[in-house]
C-alpha cells in the first residue's frame, strides 16, 4: 500500500502529541531569541556568574573526572557508542531504528557544527581546562547527547517497560552530569549546554515521530 506524501504529513503530526508540539514550539521560539542575544553580544552577564559555580561546588581534585567523562561523551567517544549501537540495531535486525538513530545523529552533526555554530559564531571560555575547537552556541555536545541517550533509553523503556523510570532517570543524570563537566571545564558557556538541549529535545521529539511513522508505514506494507 503507497502512502502519498500528503498522508505521510498527516501521520507524522499525529505522531506528535499536541501538548509536546507546543513544548517544541515553545523552546524553538527561546532557542531563537538566545541566538539573536548571543550573535549580537556573546557575552551574558548571567553565563559569566554561572560558569564560576561548578568549581566553587567541587575542588580541583575533580578535574580528572569531568576530564575523562568529557572525552567519554565527545564527539569521538560518542561516535564509537553510536557505531556499536548501530551494529548491534543491524545484529537484531531492527532496520528502522538503526536508520532513525543513524539520520537523526548525522542530522544533528550538520545541523550544529556546520549551520547553526558558523551562523552565529560565538567564542568559548578563555581557560579551558580541556583542548576544544570550534564555536560554542549551541553545544553540539549537550545536543547530540540528549538525542542519542534518550532515544536509546525510549527503545529499552519499550523492551523493559517496569524499568521505564530507572531507564529515564537513569538517562537523565548522566545528561545532566554531561552538561555540567562541559560547564566545569569551560569548554562551554551554560546557556551553549541549555540551548543545546533545548535543540536536542526538538530533534528527539521529530526522531520519535519518526520511528513511530516509520513503523506504522511498514505495517502498512506487510498488510
Amino acid at each position: 500500500m503507497r502512502l502519498t506524501l500528503t498522508h505521510q504529513l498527516i501521520a507524522f503530526k499525529k505522531a506528535i502529541p499536541q501538548r509536546q508540539l507546543w513544548i517544541c514550539l515553545a523552546i524553538l521560539c527561546a532557542f531563537i531569541l538566545l541566538s539573536i542575544r548571543v550573535s549580537v553580544n556573546e557575552n551574558l552577564a548571567l553565563d559569566q556568574i554561572l560558569i564560576q559555580v561548578p568549581h566553587q561546588i567541587f575542588p580541583d581534585s575533580w578535574d580528572d573526572f569531568f576530564r575523562f567523562f568529557y572525552l567519554l561523551t565527545g564527539v569521538k567517544g560518542t561516535a564509537v557508542i553510536v557505531a556499536l549501537t548501530l551494529v548491534f540495531l543491524a545484529w537484531k535486525r531492527y532496520w528502522i531504528e538503526a536508520k532513525v538513530l543513524a539520520f537523526s545523529t548525522l542530522g544533528i552533526l550538520i545541523l550544529v557544527d556546520r549551520i547553526l555554530k558558523p551562523m552565529i559564531e560565538r567564542s568559548r571560555p578563555l581557560d579551558r581546562l580541556v583542548k576544544s575547537v570550534g564555536r560554542s552556541f549551541p553545544s553540539g555536545h549537550a545536543t547530540g547527547n540528549i538525542l542519542f541517550y534518550f532515544l536509546i533509553a525510549y527503545l529499552l523503556a519499550e523492551r523493559y517497560p517496569k524499568s521505564t523510570p530507572y531507564i529515564y532517570g537513569f538517562a537523565t543524570i548522566w545528561l545532566i552530569i554531561i552538561g555540567f563537566s562541559s560547564v566545569y571545564l569551560r569548554c562551554h558557556w551554560p546557556s551553549d549546554i541549555l540551548a543545546g538541549y533545548g535543540l536536542g529535545y526538538i530533534c528527539l521529539t521529530i526522531s520519535l515521530a519518526w520511528l513511530k511513522v516509520s513503523r506504522e508505514n511498514q505495517k502498512l506494507r506487510e498488510s
